[in-house]
């Protein structure tokens, strides 16, 4: 499992506190919601947003479980502070920071244990974002298997998320969906990544993919959301 949050895999999958490449939806929400100057980004992996925020004179933390990351933003000189820890076990004291973001981990952890740190340590808002489960993907029994991070321990639902947040007793928070996709696009993408796991000559792949790609264009698809943000005023 430890081989899977290597800075190699998070280049595969273009993470983007790796890659430097922030997504303008997530780079959105945090111009919208953001709230104070004292910033905790929980799970910053290698530190694109703390470098991001830090240009905005944001007083911006970055804390990460695995020292590989925290080394990459380390390397690139990147502004802001690093400390190396567990969003399960946050090493600050209570209400050290005015807002708390934390991007794509809580399915990777006891979200119980994390919601509660997270809560503990910030004293205005929280932004969190976490994998929606598609339903409609699942009522047929089916799943964007390329997307699936062996690591998640579940994905969620408005209702799922709002549930844990009611369970810290805090009910003002607002749950919307982001990261929009065309179907079409993830159904292409999931045929791709199949036909280069599956077929080892190169030729074929190269057919498969053209061959796929002309059938889709010509069929159009709603989009589906594959993300949830939620922010929780404390």
């Amino acid at each position: 499992m430890q081989d899977f949050y290597s800075v190699e895999n998070a280049k595969k999958f273009n993470w983007s506190s790796i890659s430097g490449n922030l997504n303008p939806e997530r780079v959105s929400h945090l111009n919208r919601y953001l709230l104070g100057k004292k910033i905790l980004d929980a799970g910053c992996g290698g530190g694109a947003y703390v470098e991001f925020l830090s240009q905005k004179n944001f007083e911006i933390t970055g804390i990460d479980k695995y020292n590989q990351f925290l080394d990459v933003a380390r390397e690139r000189g990147q502004s802001g502070t690093y400390v190396q820890g567990d969003v399960t076990d946050l090493p600050f004291a209570d209400k050290t920071f005015d807002c708390t973001y934390c991007f794509d981990v809580l399915e990777h952890v006891d979200d119980h244990l994390a919601i509660q740190e997270l809560i503990r340590v910030t004293e205005k808002r929280l932004i969190i974002a976490v994998p929606k489960e598609d339903e409609t993907m699942h009522r047929f029994g089916l799943t964007f298997a390329h997307y699936q991070d062996k690591t998640h321990l579940r994905n969620y639902t408005s209702k799922s998320l709002e549930e844990l947040f009611l369970s810290t007793n805090h009910s003002s928070f607002h749950v919307f969906t982001e990261l929009d996709i065309p179907t079409k696009y993830l159904v292409r993408e999931m045929i791709e990544f199949s036909s280069s796991e599956l077929i080892s000559n190169g030729i074929s792949q190269k057919i498969l993919k053209k061959l796929s790609r002309l059938i889709l264009n010509l069929l159009s698809y709603r989009k589906v959301a594959t993300g949830l943000i939620a922010v929780i005023n404390l």
